[in-house]
């Protein structure tokens, strides 16, 4: 199957949300096609909240609550406001929040397919390849005016600005600081209240965007991630037809990747022992669909992450563009557990995937050239890869990380 098919045969899974029926059928079928290819593979079931804008939008609203407690009580305000301000930066460092708590459950699975002949050296050190199968809400945050005025911004402070978590966390310590401040003073100053107001219509509006966000349809999701799946197939068929010569290859298709990477999170606690034993490496393949090939250096809602400096510095060899994410790409949670991760996949000249979140992320609109591309520079940093490590084993040099 071209990767063009299976893109369009994962849009026929209409509405495969994160944790839906579609999702688990579309995963039935992944593994179909993977076994139709001679991959030993396997499901891996697990439960998740994957509903991440109604989380965050718990955490917005209690901090709404705490400011306006905390014009006539600082000490109840005070408190709503901290667990607000700790509930948020947890959901994004554990995964595990109030609000995350407060959103409903869902099963959802990680589809796991091995190229390795059986009687291969298990003391390669394993490559991941991985991307997320399930289809994101299209939401008016994901409208094209939304995210390049997002893109604008990060531009404009060097691609180093905060991700947008960030600046929601910062509106509430904002709220918070002065809160403790009406609680230290005995008579506090009466500006107080104009002060408080900007970062309250803030949280009002992210309220709003969060809870229209959490309740929107799915999208076919043809090229965020239909496309990226395609290209880790496609990737993982050609490896298994010429083996790399130091790395074992292992297919990871995220469930609950949209929530975001809650099914690489899974599984990264799931296989610890085994990723910490075999120095994994993890290659992330983001969307696809159309744009150049492109590469990130960072990435992160909350605080940008750098990807590994080894991994980074052989994508820079290719001559292919950098780009300073701050969302959440497929290889983002193994970079946040130490593992050394990189994220490849296409973007437009206003560093985004074109009709990402959108109704009209269909495969009609998929361009095959760039999804070629992708796959192209994705087995040139594979055999980069392979190579590092090769004068390593024969040295007994310490392998990249």
């Amino acid at each position: 199957m071209r990767p063009i098919e299976t893109t369009t045969a994962l849009e026929a899974f209409d509405g495969r949300g994160s944790g839906t029926d579609a999702e688990r059928r579309a995963a039935r079928w992944l593994a179909g096609e993977l076994v139709s290819s001679r991959h030993r593979v396997r499901i891996e079931t697990f439960w998740c909240r994957p509903n991440w804008a109604l989380a965050h939008a718990w955490h917005v609203a209690l901090a709404l609550a705490g400011s306006l407690i905390s014009v006539g009580d600082p000490t109840v305000g005070t408190a709503l406001l901290a667990v607000a301000l700790a509930s948020t930066v947890a959901d994004e460092i554990v995964g595990i929040s109030i609000g995350r708590r407060l959103s409903p459950e869902r099963a959802s699975q990680n589809v796991l397919a091995s190229t390795a002949p059986a009687d291969r050296d298990t003391q390669d050190r394993r490559l991941i390849v991985t991307a997320n199968y399930d289809a994101g809400r299209t939401g008016l945050i994901y409208r094209d005016a939304f995210r390049a005025a997002a893109t604008r911004l990060n531009r404009a402070t060097g691609g180093r600005g905060p991700g947008w978590l960030a600046w929601l966390a910062i509106a509430i310590t904002y709220e918070l600081a002065i809160a403790v401040i009406r609680l230290t003073e005995t008579h506090a100053p009466a500006i107080l209240g104009a002060v408080q107001l900007p970062p309250a219509v803030a949280l009002v509006l992210a309220l709003a965007l969060l809870l229209e966000a959490a309740g929107a349809g799915y999208g076919p999701a043809a090229g965020d991630n239909g496309s990226g799946v395609a290209a880790s197939i496609a990737l993982t068929r050609a490896l298994a037809a010429d083996p790399p010569r130091n790395l074992n290859v292992e297919l990871v298709l995220q469930g609950a990747g949209e929530s975001p990477g809650l099914g690489l999170r899974r599984y990264l606690r799931a296989h610890k022992r085994e990723l910490r034993d075999s120095n994994a490496i993890v290659l992330g393949i983001a969307a696809c669909g159309a744009g150049q090939a492109s590469w990130w250096l960072s990435d992160g809602r909350l605080v940008p992450l750098r990807y590994a400096p080894s991994l980074r510095a052989l994508c820079a060899q290719t001559g292919t563009a950098p780009h300073r994410g701050r969302g959440a790409t497929p290889a983002l949670p193994a970079r946040a557990k130490g593992l050394p991760a990189i994220a490849i996949g296409c973007l437009d000249g206003r560093g985004l995937a074109p009709r990402s979140h959108q109704r009209t992320d269909t495969p009609d609109l998929i361009d095959e050239t760039a999804l070629d591309r992708a796959i192209e520079f994705g087995l040139g940093l594979i055999d980069a890869i392979d190579a590092s490590l090769a004068p390593a084993e024969q040295t007994g040099a310490a392998t990249p990380a």
